[in-house]
């Protein structure tokens, strides 16, 4: 009687390992649908866990894969949702050995993120966009539980049709236990500024722009005392073709600035570990600008690629080297051409901070940025009012540093005593051809550095 039960055990035992007859493939068709932009996902790449089955979506985010009857994951992968944080996603499926209807997987929307991280309703409201990430040592890289993380950014309205006003809105937001932080109800249409606190220390000041999907993840690290050794920044800027930059700066936006050298290579001493925003310009090239996580006292290789610039010139061939830059602008100083404002060398030099410098112009006006010591530099727009043209409201006009279109947040770094000279045109079309394109109906800044000499 003992034994019987035994004997039955094994034979069960020995029937589950027996291998199943292998069911036949069928095709199965589906659709990927983008919940955070209300369209079918183009290009998405779509796999099956465990297989070898892939597949890409095409213009109406239509797939087929061939797959046996069983539960699996599919796996979504896609660009656009890397660059707003929601890596591959997972999605549960089921196939079953009749027809049955195409599959249809669709991304979380903006509502249901903010429902599941942030525990409320999405309402309709201009600040929107949902943040999130992780605050880590930049030593042990261990996740911080409890560090703070501020986000800043600039509200711009127009009261009347001759005064703007700005705004500036901040949300401070705590890490859990994980070290994870959301930010939610941050602006979807402007630049955010983040940084990470945890003890006495902090991160540098981030750039963060949402895309249309309104969500966006940035990972922060923090050194944390007596862990504060500063590092060395390395690296090499080169064109999309692989050609190496020359003629361009590298900044650490709470750091130093340095010129890169003729092969492409650049280095900065003594940059303060944590993350750090780094920006990158070169002549006829468009800026890049990019957070560099810096570990205490190591040395940090970063390649940058620069693309030219995004715009369509005139047919007009201009070749000139940095010297012959600035050759161009002190001959306009000189000479004047009642067109545009000059500030030289000599002007600047004993200016106490570039709010000096700029307020020396007539017609700028400096709004309150994201930061403390931030600003945003605004001229008159002109449109037809009545019989003639007449300031019709305010416009942040395109700013150019040696002959490169650059961001508005690098001239908070740089002191007077850097300027080789400014001029100020109050209209695109007042100034130099090579300089209007991009100005449209606001006016243009040309900041020029000792750099050029």
């Amino acid at each position: 009687m003992g034994r019987t039960p035994m004997r039955l055990t094994r034979v069960a035992i020995v029937g589950l390992l027996l291998p199943s007859p292998a069911q036949a493939q069928r095709p199965v068709a589906g659709t990927v649908y983008d919940s955070l932009l209300h369209a079918p996902l183009r290009g998405a790449d779509v796999w099956v866990r465990g297989t070898e089955q892939h597949a890409q979506t095409d213009a109406k985010g239509g797939f087929q894969l061939d797959i046996a009857p069983g539960r699996y994951t599919l796996l979504v992968a896609h660009p656009g949702l890397d660059s707003a944080g929601l890596f591959t996603l997972p999605f549960p499926i089921t196939i079953t050995d009749r027809d049955s209807a195409p599959l249809l997987v669709a991304t979380p929307s903006l509502a249901t993120l903010w429902q599941r991280r942030c525990g409320q309703e999405l309402m309709a409201r201009s600040d929107s966009g949902l943040v999130f990430g992780v605050v880590e040592d930049a030593k042990t890289k261990a996740h911080l539980a409890g560090a703070g993380v501020l986000l800043e950014w600039l509200r711009i309205m127009q009261t009347d049709v001759r005064a703007v006003q700005t705004q500036p809105r901040e949300l401070t937001v705590r890490t859990d236990s994980l070290g994870t932080y959301f930010a939610c109800g941050v602006a979807t249409d402007m630049k955010i500024g983040l940084r990470a606190y945890a003890q006495h220390d902090s991160s540098g000041l981030i750039d963060l722009q949402l895309g249309p999907r309104g969500i966006g993840r940035q990972d922060l690290t923090v050194a944390l005392a007596p862990s504060r050794q500063p590092a060395v920044l390395r690296g090499q800027a080169v064109t999309e073709e692989q050609t190496p930059v020359w003629g361009g700066r590298v900044a650490v936006r709470e750091g130093a600035t340095t010129v890169i050298n003729d092969d492409g290579t650049f280095l900065i001493r003594g940059v303060a570990p944590g993350t750090q925003w780094v920006s990158v310009q070169a002549i006829g090239r468009a800026p890049s600008g990019l957070a560099v996580d810096v570990r205490p006292g190591d040395s940090v290789w970063l390649p940058v690629t620069l693309a030219p610039l995004p715009v369509t010139l005139a047919p007009v061939r201009v070749v000139t080297q940095p010297a012959r830059l600035l050759a161009d602008f002190e001959n306009r100083a000189r000479n004047g051409t009642g067109l545009g404002y000059f500030r030289t060398e000599g002007d600047v030099a004993n200016m106490p901070s570039m709010r000096s410098v700029l307020m020396s112009f007539p017609s700028i006006m400096l709004a309150k940025g994201q930061g403390v010591s931030d600003f945003v530099a605004l001229l008159p727009s002109f449109g037809i009012a009545g019989n003639g043209v007449a300031p019709q409201g305010w416009c942040v006009p395109t700013l150019y540093i040696d002959g490169a279109v650059a961001d508005w947040q690098q001239v908070h770094t740089m002191t007077p005593k850097q300027l080789a000279g400014v001029e100020m045109y109050p209209r695109a079309s007042s100034a130099p051809l090579q300089y209007a394109q991009l100005g449209g109906a606001c006016g243009v800044v040309l900041i020029w550095t000792k750099y050029l000499k």
